[in-house]
């Protein structure tokens, strides 16, 4: 009877140890968060000052989330004496253009000011009053330019000009030829269209089949550049299909638990890039600066999701080792423009958990299962 007391006081304190250690389990948002502040503490590192000329990176940095305050007051001064120089317009050392606006807006609402009256200066209108059919200096800068656009009031022709003049370089089944094609060029494109899906649902089919190109990409730990070039995964591609994925699959209105659980696999695989650092990323097995922004681009989108799940009350464990086969066939809602942010609430129980994966509930069945085998014996005993 003792030995059997004991067994169940063992296999008590082992089920508590279970629970609490399950209840304390960081947030996969916290732990993109250690990776994204690591990231932004990377890229600053050495850094005095950003101003209009770095705007298209100090956008990524500040729409972090990270802690870019020490860089806050030298951003505002030199965008305010710029505009102040050139009576109301952004002129750069490379000259006007919409990247750059884009930055500025970007940077300017994450920080919580008015970009629409920045010292009297409407940011917004100056952007508005460029030629959306003229190319920016890199077709990357597309997608700062329409997150940008997604910032501003009546600007969606405006975004649709940007689309159709980027969907130039568009190929079907090939994808985004820039220098050659690969699965960056088509992920930046992808990422920058998604935004324009907001304003006209016409690009569905050309986004439809960009994301099926970069699936072509797909590699064993991630995905390549472009196979002419070799079949490894790098961090960069795997960041960019992170991203490119993001995106898309919430422009068209995927419940953000399911499309957390369709990229899982692919942060899971870009983690592995990680270099020296938290939140550091490598090329060709060193740090690289380049890499690294690049999978903070990527980090930043996926934190949304995760965040949109957690307040949801949805568990951000069982969402993220949930290994459903048949996500790839996951159905394509019907787009919709009025509301596209609002998750719909899933039941846990809805939620089917692989074998595979070892779920804590689970364990916490078996200990209670043998709990109470242990009990009903000590009482046929006694």
């Amino acid at each position: 009877m003792k030995k059997i007391l004991s067994t169940v006081f063992a296999l008590c304190i082992v089920l508590m140890s279970t629970m609490t250690a399950f209840a304390q389990e960081q947030a996969l948002s916290e732990k993109i968060d250690e990776k994204i502040n690591g990231a932004v503490a990377y890229l600053t590192n050495g850094v005095a000052s950003y101003g209009a000329d770095e705007a298209v990176d100090f956008a990524i940095l500040a729409s972090s989330g990270a802690d870019v305050s020490a860089f806050k007051d030298g951003f505002i001064s030199d965008i305010k004496s710029n505009l102040d120089a050139n009576a109301g317009k952004i002129v750069p050392s490379y000259g006007e253009n919409m990247a750059t606006y884009s930055g500025v807006i970007i940077a300017l609402n994450a920080m919580e000011e008015d970009f629409t009256d920045f010292y009297g200066y409407n940011i917004s209108d100056a952007l508005l009053s460029l030629d959306p059919t003229v190319a920016p200096a890199s077709l990357n800068y597309y997608l700062t330019i329409a997150q940008a656009l997604s910032l501003c009031d009546g600007a969606d022709s405006f975004l649709v000009d940007l689309c159709d003049t980027y969907a130039v370089n568009y190929t079907m089944g090939s994808g985004v030829d820039y220098y050659g094609f690969s699965c960056d060029n088509t992920a930046y494109f992808v990422g920058a269209v998604s935004y324009g899906l907001a304003a006209d649902d016409k690009y569905l089919p050309i986004l439809e089949d960009a994301i099926s190109v970069i699936e072509q990409y797909k590699v064993d730990g991630g995905y390549c550049y472009n196979p002419a070039y070799g079949t490894d995964a790098n961090a960069d591609s795997t960041a960019l299909a992170l991203m490119a994925n993001c995106l898309y699959r919430n422009a068209i209105s995927q419940e953000p638990q399911s499309i957390v659980e369709y990229v899982t696999p692919i942060y899971n695989d870009l983690c592995t890039f990680e270099g020296s650092q938290t939140g550091v990323f490598t090329f060709a097995g060193a740090d690289s600066a380049y890499s690294t922004k690049e999978a903070l681009i990527s980090m930043i989108e996926f934190k949304k999701l995760a965040v949109i799940c957690e307040n949801n009350s949805a568990s951000i464990e069982e969402i993220t080792t949930n290994k459903i086969d048949v996500v790839e066939d996951l159905p394509k809602p019907a787009i919709e423009k009025e509301s596209t942010t609002e998750p719909a609430t899933q039941k846990k129980n809805d939620v089917v958990k692989s074998p595979a994966t070892g779920s804590p509930a689970l364990a916490v069945s078996a200990l209670t299962a043998l709990l109470a085998a242990g009990i009903i014996t000590a009482k046929k005993r006694k």
